[in-house]
């Protein structure tokens, strides 16, 4: 039988986190596929580098969650691993990606908040 998560499937946090990573293998889906449609742009390693982490990222997330409700111990335990390696790899890679920029960006605008200054 399914291996139990430590939230029901009824859960609106799983509900969410569900339909968050269904979009997130869409999104990712439909941006590789309009970005190798337009062969007069050109883009870098970097820029598909960040679009296929976040692929590799929502596939295992749900691969994970589908092997584990399919009671698959093993494959689970083995996709999740992979996922979590994502994670960091996503997370290592993020000070020199365009992602550093919201992080940046957000961490200035919360200390120009907090110290008093309103640009």
């Amino acid at each position: 039988g399914p291996i139990h998560g430590p939230w029901s499937q009824l859960n609106p946090i799983k509900w969410l986190a569900n339909i968050a990573g269904v979009s997130l293998i869409i999104g990712t889906t439909l941006l590789i596929k309009n970005r190798s449609a337009k062969k007069d742009q050109k883009s870098t390693y970097f820029d598909w580098y960040l679009v296929y982490m976040a692929f590799g990222l929502g596939v295992t997330g749900m691969g994970a969650e589908l092997t584990r409700l399919a009671g698959l111990a093993g494959v689970s335990f083995a996709v999740y691993y992979i996922h979590l390696m994502l994670v960091w790899a996503l997370f290592a890679y993020l000070p020199f990606s365009k992602l550093a920029h919201l992080v940046y960006r957000t961490v200035a605008m919360t200390y120009n908040e907090y110290a008093g200054r309103n640009f």
